[in-house]
């Protein structure tokens, strides 16, 4: 009898298993699935009821009414079945409306998993975009004789570049009224991606690209995504006296008198140690004249970003971010991992926290170094993609150090974004998710938010050409700058 049941268990033990995942096993899930318009209707009406109530600040670029007529429309325009790469447009489109950065659309868990077997067909161009919105190939894929870089593309698929930029320009999420970092996010080759999201990916493509004046039109064969590529000529490597894996230091090789801290972004380790060791350096060798280079730096941690500017600036200055007092974080169609879900609950615990116009306020003071402050000349380097943490760098430096802005605007808005700690909102019938801060930071400086980035004291404007080649311009102009 006990060895009966021995068998017995362990039948269960290795066969119930078994039997449990055949009887579990579910169809491959297809990104070509569709959902009735029904099922997205109601996705968009999830989107419109929680979005406003768990976002610090929807209403600052868009009144309540405008965007909610703006959903009706959205719902209205859905008439047949769409796959989940189709209604992402519709959803990106609402969430753009609001004008906030930091507030991204992902797809859903099983899409993102099903695409990475997916050998998608791409437009077989990398471009650039010019301050001007105009196309322009960077590099042609196809090696189609006759395109050549800086050929502008007037239109894809007989639909003109203009409308296409409108399009994709649409579902692009971004602070305030900023175009800038629209442009910078689809550069190079992103912008096929972008492309495919919203015209959809075809095994060839019909071109009309403008050289010398003149119109031919083309059509391409698509680029299979395992063999997409870049091609961009090599930036001249310097010799760099410090660095981390997001910071370098070194002096510059044309301008003995200017010296080059490179940030990628306020992240990683030994930030501290680096920081000391620069200025100190700065300090001991009289520098008159430091670029602080913020181009394509995203953000990171405002502890670092704070830390970083005490050095720079000379009296006391602080940021400050509020919400409102609610149990938002607890809330069960906000999805937060439990580390987000108690940070809100340990900002209260600091003394530097007051009640303002309803909201909840917490403070971040930076105080300066006196030893190794830098006091001399500071230029700060911008572009589309200075974002978050680096644009608030760049404001605080500009308003506070009397810094000069080189470059063009900044992504992140000059008087302040929505960021911290963030959930994630799950529509549920798509699983489409959207990505959302739950803090609003404000800038302690005398201006009013008009929905714009640092402005540059010094515009740069870059041609196919000099991308291309790899001509810094910017660092062109701030030694310009200086032999005056």
């Amino acid at each position: 009898m006990p060895g009966l049941f021995l068998r017995l268990w362990l039948a269960v033990l290795f066969v119930g298993p078994l039997l449990y995942s055949g009887l579990s096993a579910q169809e491959p899930y297809s990104i070509n699935k569709t959902f009735s318009p029904e099922e997205l209707r109601q996705d968009l009406d999830h989107l419109a009821r929680y979005l406003p109530h768990f976002h610090p600040d929807p209403y600052r670029y868009i009144s309540k009414d405008s965007l909610m007529k703006f959903v009706e429309f959205q719902k209205a325009s859905i008439t047949t079945p769409l796959t989940e790469r189709e209604f992402r447009v519709y959803v990106k489109q609402v969430v753009a409306k609001i004008g906030c950065g930091h507030t991204d659309i992902n797809a859903s868990r099983a899409y993102n998993k099903a695409i990475k077997e997916v050998v998608r067909p791409l437009l077989p161009v990398n471009v650039f975009i010019t301050d001007s919105m105009k196309l322009m190939i960077l590099n042609d894929l196809s090696d189609t004789d006759g395109i050549f870089p800086g050929d502008e593309i007037v239109s894809i698929d007989h639909v003109p570049t203009q409308a296409i930029l409108n399009r994709i320009f649409s579902t692009y999420t971004a602070d305030g009224y900023i175009n800038t970092s629209k442009r910078q996010g689809l550069r190079y080759d992103w912008f096929k991606y972008f492309y495919g999201l919203c015209y959809g990916f075809a095994s060839e493509y019909k071109l009309g690209i403008k050289h010398q004046g003149q119109v031919t039109s083309y059509t391409l064969k698509a680029r299979p995504s395992t063999k997409d590529s870049l091609y961009m000529s090599a930036k001249p490597a310097q010799d760099t006296i410090y660095k981390t894996k997001t910071c370098q230091f070194w002096m510059d090789k044309q301008h003995n008198d200017l010296a080059v801290i490179r940030i990628h972004s306020f992240d990683g380790r030994h930030w501290r140690k680096f920081y000391r060791k620069t200025f100190h350096y700065l300090r001991k060798h009289k520098v008159q004249n430091l670029v602080i280079d913020l181009r394509d730096n995203g953000g990171g941690d405002i502890g670092k970003g704070l830390a970083f500017m005490s050095y720079i600036i000379p009296k006391p200055f602080c940021v400050y971010f509020d919400r409102k007092p609610n149990l938002i974080p607890l809330s069960r169609h906000l999805r937060m991992p439990f580390s987000s879900r108690v940070t809100p609950i340990l900002f209260t615990l600091s003394p530097l926290e007051f009640i303002r116009h309803g909201r909840l306020r917490h403070y971040m003071p930076g105080v300066p170094k006196h030893r190794n402050r830098y006091r001399n000349q500071v230029y700060v380097m911008v572009n589309g993609k200075t974002f978050s943490m680096s644009s608030i760098a760049a404001s605080y430096l500009k308003y506070k150090a009397g810094a000069t802005i080189v470059g063009e605007e900044t992504g992140g808005c000059a008087m302040g974004s929505n960021a911290i700690v963030n959930g994630k909102l799950y529509l549920p019938h798509s699983g489409i998710n959207i990505s959302i801060p739950i803090y609003h930071i404000y800038h302690d400086l005398p201006l009013e938010n008009n929905g714009r980035g640092v402005m540059p004291d010094y515009p740069v404007h870059y041609t196919v050409d000099d991308v291309f080649l790899g001509r810094d311009q910017d660092l062109e102009k701030v030694r310009a700058l200086i032999r005056k």
